[in-house]
């Protein structure tokens, strides 16, 4: 997906419109959804289009199925700088803004956004919350990616560790986790990919990945091998001493406290 490479070297600001907007947006409902619609669907910055985004995070999942889609593209167009917005935090700020309300509406339609931002956005905890048939293949998919970004790897397995914990997930979609958590635990990975993946693995009471954290945390040869002290960009990790030393410090937290 080609999307435009300036805004993954920033910070996403999650930044959710201030109380006056949505407060406005409470005295002026009068905006139709339809309204709305045909403000979203319009790439150009005017006042409809935030009066619609305001409406759309104050209906939250009772927008309708018209608004919820048009909320969603809208999004995208945002991230994919389809708009004539600039540069900078500002940017940021609506994709952040626009990023919040898709998660709120709870559509499975914008399950890829959310997974797309994990980067840059914590919305492990709102894809966690979709119905696990609907969310798990993209989650699985997206952890098992040998290819894809590590805090996007992390996010997804964060999403199914807590859908471990909260019991949605059966018995052969935790089977699949398990593979793909025994996977990121051999060979050299990123250290969120790691650290997720031996929480899912204590989620899990695995006893083959309770030795790898173990193995971790007493053995720091055993915590290099499997950390990796280059970046996807094949830069040296700054400080690589320290990343080792916070993944092995992880593993013995999770083992004391029987992973929480």
């Amino acid at each position: 997906m080609a999307l435009n490479r300036r805004f993954w070297g920033a910070t996403l600001f999650l930044v959710a419109l201030p109380p006056a907007a949505v407060a406005q947006a409470g005295e002026e409902l009068a905006m139709s959804e339809a309204a709305a619609v045909r403000a979203l669907m319009d790439n150009r910055l005017t006042p409809e289009r935030d009066r619609a985004l305001a409406l759309a995070l104050e209906l939250g999942p009772r927008a309708g199925p018209e608004l919820r889609a048009a909320v969603i593209a809208a999004a995208w167009a945002e991230i994919r700088g389809e708009t004539d917005r600039p540069e900078g935090e500002a940017r940021g700020e609506a994709i952040g803004n626009f990023a919040y309300a898709v998660a709120g509406l709870r559509d499975r339609r914008g399950i890829p956004l959310l997974i797309e931002l994990l980067p840059n956005a914590p919305f492990a905890s709102k894809l966690a919350e979709f119905d696990a048939d609907v969310v798990f293949p993209p989650l699985i998919e997206t952890a098992a990616d040998p290819g894809g970004h590590h805090s996007r790897i992390a996010g997804c397995l964060e999403a199914l560790r807590l859908m471990i914990e909260d019991g949605s997930l059966a018995e052969r979609q935790m089977s699949q986790v398990r593979e793909v958590s025994r996977e990121r635990l051999a060979g050299t990975h990123h250290r969120f990919v790691v650290t997720e993946a031996m929480r899912v693995g204590v989620a899990l009471r695995d006893p083959g990945i309770r030795q790898v954290i173990e193995r971790v945390a007493a053995d720091r040869a055993a915590a290099e091998a499997l950390v990796s002290p280059y970046l996807p960009s094949g830069e040296m990790v700054l400080d690589y001493p320290s990343t080792v030393d916070r993944v092995q410090e992880t593993a013995r937290v999770l083992l004391a406290s029987g992973g929480r």
